[in-house]
C-alpha cells in the first residue's frame, strides 16, 4: 500500500491525506482526475495534450504508431507526477504537511 502525506489548512485545520508514488487515477483517467482534484490548470493542459496527440494520430500509419506510443508515455508522465501536482496545489492553498 502507497504511503500517505498528512496536510493540515493553516487557518481551518482541515486535515487531507494524499497518497505518494505512482497514481493510477491520474494515468488512466488523465483530465478526468485532474479535475476531480480541482486542479483546472493541469486538466486544461492535460486535455490539450491529448487533443494534440490525437491530432498527430490522424496523420497516417506511422503517425498513428507515433500517436499510440506518446499516449502511453503521457499517460506514464501523468502517473508519476499526479501524487506530487496534487500535494503541491494543496500547499499553494494553505495546506502544511504534518
Amino acid at each position: 500500500m502507497a504511503e500517505r502525506i498528512y496536510l493540515q489548512h493553516v487557518e481551518t485545520h482541515e486535515t487531507t491525506a494524499v497518497a505518494t508514488g505512482f497514481s493510477w487515477p491520474a494515468c488512466l483517467l488523465g483530465p478526468f482526475w485532474a479535475v476531480m482534484r480541482r486542479l483546472w490548470l493541469i486538466a486544461l493542459l492535460m486535455l490539450a495534450v491529448d487533443i494534440l496527440i490525437t491530432v498527430i494520430g490522424l496523420a497516417g500509419v506511422t503517425a498513428d504508431l507515433a500517436s499510440f506510443v506518446l499516449s502511453i508515455a503521457f499517460a506514464a508522465y501523468c502517473g508519476v507526477n499526479g501524487n506530487k501536482w496534487h500535494r503541491e496545489a494543496l500547499e499553494r492553498k494553505g495546506f502544511v504537511a504534518l
